[in-house]
């Protein structure tokens, strides 16, 4: 997660949620989701919001 999260948020990132999930072998992007809202409280496109 903490992987998938610097990814999102990288300066000039143009990863999507679906492409992020893909590359951290989730089984799509709903799982995604459900795992960044567990350790972050936040979905990660508003988690990505937040810190750019």
């Amino acid at each position: 997660m903490e992987a998938a999260a610097e990814a999102l948020t990288a300066p000039g990132s143009r990863l999507s949620v679906s492409e992020a999930a893909a590359l951290w072998q989730f089984t799509d992007s709903s799982h995604f989701i459900r795992a960044s809202k567990r350790q972050y409280h936040a979905a990660p496109a508003q988690y990505a919001r937040r810190l750019t």
